[in-house]
């Protein structure tokens, strides 16, 4: 398929929403979840997190059995070896999982493997720090150009641009965030990753906009493939991102 045929206008991922993951599923509905499930949810420390983790998986199931029209207890899933989740059954079937203490992110779709991720706003005193050892260069120099103010609301914004690309590509930290470029800004954009001699390319654009977080998701479309993303895919996300603006509810205080 030549640069042609690869169109960077957006994400396909007709199920993309937010998790309130306070929001407690109920004691019945944990029977859902498989014996692994459960195991791993028994790994969390505090008590908070392993009701916000059940909460997920099981908004989870519901969200993919709605989707395949299977029942959510009969769903079962694989790992790959680096721990990217899929769905027995449904190869077609792609979805990415994340949570940020009570919000969590959810995408579904059936084109390229999808990655999501979302953070909370919050404080990151250590935010240049942090980019020195994750980011590019220029990643680097724009967030130390910014001002002081608004440097942690774009480190978050890179760092789950990066992250839902690590995810979408499901090979774990093995591949350096520091070797490709994601930028700062929410926009739509396709993104190149160096592994092995190869390069993937990727798309990303942000998730749906929120006054108390950022996130983003990422789907891995071609390896071996020079393009660029036409003009008309940003102003595409360019309008949807100024609509968002506009329509975004206010999150009480």
């Amino acid at each position: 398929m030549g640069p042609a045929a690869f169109s960077l206008s957006s994400v396909e991922a007709p199920v993309c929403r937010y998790l309130e993951l306070d929001v407690g599923p109920g004691p019945e509905a944990q029977r859902l979840l498989s014996d692994e499930e459960h195991e791993r949810a028994a790994q969390f420390r505090f008590e908070a997190d392993r009701q916000r983790f059940v909460a997920a998986h099981v908004a989870l199931r519901y969200a993919l059995a709605a989707h395949t029209g299977e029942s959510p207890e009969a769903l079962r899933f694989t790992r790959s070896a680096f721990g990217k989740p899929s769905l027995s059954g449904w190869p077609r079937v792609r979805f990415s999982l994340s949570h940020s203490q009570a919000l969590g992110l959810l995408a579904i779709g059936e084109r390229g493997p999808l990655g999501a991720d979302v953070e909370q706003l919050r404080p990151v005193p250590d935010a240049l720090a942090l980019a020195a050892q994750h980011f590019t260069d220029s990643e680097n120099e724009a967030l130390a150009a910014l001002p002081a103010g608004e440097r942690e609301h774009a480190f978050l914004t890179c760092w789950t641009r990066k992250e839902a690309c690590l995810k979408a590509i499901g090979l774990g930290l093995i591949v350096p965030t520091e070797r490709f470029e994601v930028g700062l800004e929410p926009d739509c954009r396709s993104v190149e990753v160096p592994v092995a001699g190869r390069i993937l390319w990727l798309v990303l654009q942000p998730a749906p906009l929120r006054v108390d977080s950022v996130g983003a998701i990422a789907e891995w479309r071609q390896t071996h493939v020079r393009a660029s993303v036409p003009s008309f895919a940003a102003q595409t996300c360019a309008r949807s991102r100024s609509a968002e603006r506009r329509a975004a509810p206010r999150v009480p205080q």
